[in-house]
């Protein structure tokens, strides 16, 4: 017995498809992972030792030499006994009486 009342079936709205096939393999190859550490490391230590060269020698050659070149310069054209002699005679030496310098022989007299 079939029921009359019942409207028959609707067809399906979307038909069953099937599911999607699975992606192509890359066109690319994969990269080479072993080792990558190490090559990263390896670099970077290479770059700081450069670095650190390049900065020594740039204080030792812009900063160093010329100072060492003035401080020369300064002994070599420095006229130490007469500043020396020229603070004595303004008394800024308590163990150097005004009386014993060179200069001052005619107070004695």
């Amino acid at each position: 017995m079939a029921m009359s009342g019942c409207p028959p079936p609707s067809p399906q709205v979307c038909p069953q498809v099937c599911p999607p096939p699975p992606p192509a393999p890359p066109c690319r190859a994969k990269p080479i992972m072993r080792g990558l550490h190490w090559a990263q490391t390896t670099k970077v230590f290479t770059q700081g030792c450069v670095l650190a060269a390049i900065g020594g020698a740039s204080i030792y050659f812009f900063i160093k030499r010329p100072r060492i070149a003035a401080y020369q310069d300064y002994y070599a054209k420095g006229e130490f006994e007469d500043w020396a002699d020229e603070m004595a005679r303004k008394g800024l030496f308590q163990s150097v009486p005004k009386e014993s310098l060179p200069d001052n022989q005619h107070m004695n007299k």
